[in-house]
Protein backbone atom coordinates (compact mmCIF):
# COMPACT_ATOMS: atom_id res chain seq x y z
CA UNK A 1 0.00 0.00 0.00
CA UNK A 2 1.91 3.36 -1.14
CA UNK A 3 0.06 6.62 0.55
CA UNK A 4 0.55 9.99 0.03
CA UNK A 5 2.69 11.80 2.17
CA UNK A 6 -0.54 14.30 3.19
CA UNK A 7 -2.36 11.16 3.73
CA UNK A 8 0.76 9.51 6.23
CA UNK A 9 1.11 12.66 7.84
CA UNK A 10 -2.64 13.08 8.92
CA UNK A 11 -2.94 9.23 9.31
CA UNK A 12 0.34 9.10 11.99
CA UNK A 13 -1.77 12.42 13.28
CA UNK A 14 -5.02 10.43 14.05
CA UNK A 15 -3.59 7.85 15.40
CA UNK A 16 -1.31 10.00 18.21
CA UNK A 17 -4.54 12.03 18.79
CA UNK A 18 -6.40 8.71 19.88
CA UNK A 19 -3.41 7.06 22.38
CA UNK A 20 -4.10 9.21 25.35
CA UNK A 21 -0.41 9.35 26.47
CA UNK A 22 0.86 10.54 22.53
CA UNK A 23 -1.66 13.36 22.68
CA UNK A 24 -0.75 13.84 26.16
CA UNK A 25 2.87 14.22 24.99
CA UNK A 26 2.24 16.92 22.11
CA UNK A 27 3.64 15.06 19.54
CA UNK A 28 3.47 16.78 15.97
CA UNK A 29 4.55 14.71 13.26
CA UNK A 30 6.44 17.11 10.53
CA UNK A 31 7.07 14.85 7.85
CA UNK A 32 5.97 11.22 7.27
CA UNK A 33 7.10 8.27 4.38
CA UNK A 34 7.78 4.32 4.18
CA UNK A 35 11.75 5.22 4.93
CA UNK A 36 11.49 8.56 7.76
CA UNK A 37 9.24 10.01 10.26
CA UNK A 38 10.22 13.66 11.42
CA UNK A 39 8.32 14.82 14.67
CA UNK A 40 8.59 17.74 17.21
CA UNK A 41 7.39 17.07 20.90
CA UNK A 42 7.09 20.92 22.64
CA UNK A 43 8.54 21.07 26.13
CA UNK A 44 6.25 20.38 29.12
CA UNK A 45 8.10 20.86 33.02
CA UNK A 46 6.56 17.31 33.49
CA UNK A 47 9.29 16.26 31.02
CA UNK A 48 11.66 17.40 33.81
CA UNK A 49 13.78 14.93 35.71
CA UNK A 50 17.20 16.10 37.84
CA UNK A 51 17.61 19.30 37.05
CA UNK A 52 18.81 20.62 33.83
CA UNK A 53 17.37 17.28 32.72
CA UNK A 54 14.44 15.35 30.76
CA UNK A 55 13.40 12.16 32.51
CA UNK A 56 15.00 9.13 30.63
CA UNK A 57 11.62 7.65 30.71
CA UNK A 58 10.18 10.35 28.37
CA UNK A 59 12.64 9.25 26.12
CA UNK A 60 12.58 6.31 25.95
CA UNK A 61 8.52 6.53 25.23
CA UNK A 62 9.79 8.77 22.56
CA UNK A 63 11.96 6.49 20.79
CA UNK A 64 9.39 3.43 21.15
CA UNK A 65 6.68 6.06 19.84
CA UNK A 66 8.25 7.07 17.02
CA UNK A 67 9.88 3.65 16.22
CA UNK A 68 6.04 2.85 16.28
CA UNK A 69 4.74 5.27 13.91
CA UNK A 70 8.03 4.63 11.70
CA UNK A 71 6.13 1.12 11.27
CA UNK A 72 2.81 1.98 10.96
CA UNK A 73 4.43 4.64 8.19
CA UNK A 74 5.82 1.97 6.31
CA UNK A 75 3.56 -0.93 6.98
CA UNK A 76 0.43 0.28 7.48
CA UNK A 77 0.36 -1.86 10.70
CA UNK A 78 2.59 -2.35 13.94
CA UNK A 79 3.21 -4.65 16.87
CA UNK A 80 4.17 -5.29 19.91
CA UNK A 81 8.39 -3.87 20.27
CA UNK A 82 9.57 -7.05 21.25
CA UNK A 83 13.15 -5.11 22.00
CA UNK A 84 14.35 -1.79 22.76
CA UNK A 85 18.07 -0.68 23.20
CA UNK A 86 18.68 3.18 24.18
CA UNK A 87 22.09 5.60 24.31
CA UNK A 88 21.52 8.54 26.16
CA UNK A 89 24.15 11.16 25.10
CA UNK A 90 23.73 14.50 26.55
CA UNK A 91 21.16 16.45 29.03
CA UNK A 92 18.69 18.67 27.88
CA UNK A 93 15.61 20.59 29.05
CA UNK A 94 13.13 23.12 28.46
CA UNK A 95 13.36 23.14 24.81
CA UNK A 96 10.99 21.07 21.95
CA UNK A 97 12.58 17.50 21.17
CA UNK A 98 13.09 16.72 17.19
CA UNK A 99 12.72 12.95 16.44
CA UNK A 100 13.47 11.00 13.33
CA UNK A 101 13.09 7.76 12.88
CA UNK A 102 14.41 6.01 9.83
CA UNK A 103 13.38 1.84 9.07
CA UNK A 104 16.19 -0.74 9.09
CA UNK A 105 14.36 -3.23 8.15
CA UNK A 106 10.64 -4.83 7.68
CA UNK A 107 10.35 -7.87 7.86
CA UNK A 108 7.65 -10.61 7.73
CA UNK A 109 7.77 -11.70 11.41
CA UNK A 110 10.33 -8.94 12.98
CA UNK A 111 11.00 -5.01 11.92
CA UNK A 112 13.60 -3.15 13.12
CA UNK A 113 13.62 1.10 13.36
CA UNK A 114 16.43 3.36 14.58
CA UNK A 115 15.47 6.88 16.09
CA UNK A 116 17.48 10.03 17.16
CA UNK A 117 16.47 12.26 19.27
CA UNK A 118 18.10 16.08 19.10
CA UNK A 119 17.00 19.46 21.11
CA UNK A 120 16.27 22.40 19.75
CA UNK A 121 19.95 23.28 18.95
CA UNK A 122 20.05 19.79 17.07
CA UNK A 123 22.37 18.41 19.09
CA UNK A 124 22.21 14.36 19.85
CA UNK A 125 20.23 13.62 23.13
CA UNK A 126 19.49 10.03 22.41
CA UNK A 127 19.16 7.06 20.05
CA UNK A 128 17.58 3.71 20.28
CA UNK A 129 16.56 0.92 18.25
CA UNK A 130 13.24 -0.96 18.50
CA UNK A 131 12.72 -4.30 17.09
CA UNK A 132 8.64 -5.04 16.90
CA UNK A 133 6.97 -8.59 15.92
CA UNK A 134 4.42 -7.80 12.97
CA UNK A 135 1.27 -8.31 13.02
CA UNK A 136 0.56 -10.17 10.12
CA UNK A 137 3.28 -13.05 12.03
CA UNK A 138 0.52 -12.34 15.35
CA UNK A 139 -2.57 -13.54 12.85
CA UNK A 140 -0.64 -16.44 11.37
CA UNK A 141 -0.15 -17.65 15.29
CA UNK A 142 -3.84 -16.88 16.42
CA UNK A 143 -4.95 -18.60 12.96
CA UNK A 144 -3.27 -21.86 14.10
CA UNK A 145 -4.24 -21.80 17.89
CA UNK A 146 -8.35 -21.30 16.81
Amino acid sequence: MILSIDNTIERLTTHNAKIPFNAWLGIEVLAADAERVELRVPWRWEFGGAPGMTHGGILASLIDTAAFLMLLAAKGTGGPTVDLHIDFHRSTANGALYVSSSLLRAGGSISTVEVRINDQERRLIATGRCVFLTRSRLSRESDQCA
